[in-house]
């Protein structure tokens, strides 16, 4: 190969590679990968109350619920304080700049696999143990998208994070919660706005 076609192959190439790691830069604020940019502010509206011995409080269409009543393959969020306290805290009304916005993933169990009936002319109990009749499709762990919103309020400094979480789902299908979910977990409790 000419020495001047393969510098132009590998200049081709390596842009490629470049490109492929480039950002992307998402503007429609439906999309699950569009990102909150700076200046974001998350606004409680009405007064949340964090249970006694924990930090934090689940939220799920707009309400608080406890993990009893959590639809954990559904967005939901969880608002988190700084101290775990004897007693129940409160987060009043107000607003809180979004300092540091963060998108992280979460390794779940790996759920059992799945067997396949067994014949039982034909096969023993010990045959449905090995290889041929135990699926390997399952052996892809649960995953959780979450974005984490580092809070700052002067009136109310012990309010750390706002976490929204898309659900628990397969690899093939995790995703990131949209804006519109978010608030939708968060109901008339809590708004996230884009400024």
């Amino acid at each position: 190969m000419n020495p001047m076609n393969l510098q132009f192959f590998a200049a081709v190439t390596a842009s490629s590679i470049l490109a492929g790691c480039a950002p992307i830069n998402v503007i429609d604020v439906s999309s699950s990968y569009y990102r909150l940019p700076a200046g974001t502010t998350v606004i409680v509206r009405q007064t949340i109350t964090i249970p006694p011995e924990t930090a934090h409080v689940t939220l799920q269409d707009g309400q608080a619920v406890g993990i009893d009543r959590l639809r954990r393959y559904e967005p939901f969020c969880e608002l988190e304080v700084n101290d775990v306290l004897e007693r129940e805290q409160q987060v009043r009304p107000g607003r809180f700049a979004a300092t540091r916005i963060i998108r992280r993933q979460e390794l779940g169990a790996q759920p059992r696999p799945a067997r396949l009936a067994a014949n039982t002319i034909t096969a023993s109990e010990n045959d449905a143990a090995n290889d041929p009749w135990t699926l390997a499709l399952l052996d892809d762990a649960l995953r959780l998208n979450q974005v984490h919103l580092r809070l700052h309020s002067a009136t109310q400094p012990n309010v750390r994070e706002l976490r929204c979480a898309g659900g628990w789902a397969f690899t093939s299908t995790v995703a990131y919660p949209t804006l519109a979910e978010m608030n939708r977990a968060l109901g008339a409790l809590v708004s996230i706005e884009i400024n």
